[in-house]
């Protein structure tokens, strides 16, 4: 039978493409939350910081809206090309953003910025965990062909 909806197994599997982005958000919202108050050259970098987590969080929301948009099949809609598409951009947008986090971490003082450490380790942690959504959702596509093939056919039946 042809799912209505998403289904609890592309909903599983989608956590699971979707696993290391949303792991490191939430690193990057603890560390943001426990840094909120620090003044000085903190500042940029925190707003660093939070730009990078905006990055993931974007990311992260899409590919969640991607997942329980429809029922797993081999067409693609308008909502999903879109949210692709903005995937896409924050992923372009990431690759700039860390280039501007190298300038700002050069230009900080690590005696007086506290959160110099935590730029460092996000600008080594923020394409390693890219790169990691990117190789889980192409795991993801490749667990879910089995049922979206099944519904692609039973939507070809009933027509």
């Amino acid at each position: 039978r042809k799912e209505d909806g998403p289904g609890m197994y592309s909903m599983c599997v989608g956590m699971c493409g979707v696993g290391p982005a949303l792991f490191w958000l939430t690193v990057l919202l603890c560390a943001l939350w426990k840094h909120h108050k620090d003044s000085g050259c903190n500042v940029s970098l925190w707003s660093w910081l939070a730009g990078s987590a905006c990055v993931f969080g974007i990311k992260v929301g899409a590919h969640l809206v991607k997942m329980v948009s429809d029922a797993p099949d081999l067409s693609a809609s308008g909502v999903e090309i879109c949210l692709s598409c903005i995937i896409m951009l924050t992923g372009c947008f990431l690759l700039g953003w860390e280039i501007y986090g190298v300038l700002l971490y050069g230009e900080a003082d690590g005696d007086v910025c506290t959160l110099k450490t935590w730029t460092l380790l996000t600008l080594i942690i923020n394409p390693f965990i890219a790169i990691m959504t990117i190789a889980t959702m192409i795991i993801a596509q490749v667990a879910i062909l089995p049922p979206a093939f099944f519904n692609a056919i039973q939507d070809s039946d009933s027509e």
